[in-house]
C-alpha cells in the first residue's frame, strides 16, 4: 500500500511541517487558489496569521502536510487578487477553516507523519 498526499482543491486543509516566509511550523492553512503558471500546477494557500503564498507540488511536498479535509465554506472561493483576499480574511471569510482544522491529537499525528 502506498500514501501520497491528498488531492488539493479549494477549500483543503494544510499544516505547515517546515516553517517558510509565510508559516510557523504547526501553523493551519487553507488552499484558496489552484493553478497553472508556465504550465506548471501551482497552490496558493492562506494560512492562520493572515499570511499567503503560491506553493508548486514539490513546495506542497517540503513545507506542508495535507490533511485530506476540505472545509466546504472555503470550497466555492474565487481568488481574485490580494487585496481582495486580505479583505475577506480580515472580515472572517476563512474562519471556518481554521475552525475546522485538525484537533491537537490529529495536528501532532500528521506532524510526526510529515517528521
Amino acid at each position: 500500500m502506498t500514501t501520497g498526499t491528498p488531492a488539493i482543491q479549494v477549500g483543503s486543509l494544510a499544516l505547515a511541517t517546515r516553517a517558510s516566509g509565510v508559516s510557523n511550523v504547526g501553523e493551519r492553512g487553507v488552499c484558496y487558489e489552484v493553478y497553472t503558471l508556465g504550465g506548471r500546477l501551482g497552490y496558493s494557500f492562506l494560512f492562520a496569521k493572515g499570511r499567503y503564498d503560491g506553493f508548486s507540488p514539490e513546495d506542497v511536498a517540503l513545507f506542508l502536510t495535507i490533511t485530506g479535509e476540505v472545509c466546504t465554506a472555503v470550497a466555492d472561493y474565487q481568488f481574485i487578487n490580494v487585496t481582495r483576499l486580505s479583505r475577506d480574511f480580515a472580515q472572517g471569510r476563512f474562519a471556518p477553516a481554521f475552525a475546522l482544522a485538525p484537533s491537537t491529537a490529529e495536528e501532532q499525528r500528521l506532524m510526526r507523519r510529515a517528521g
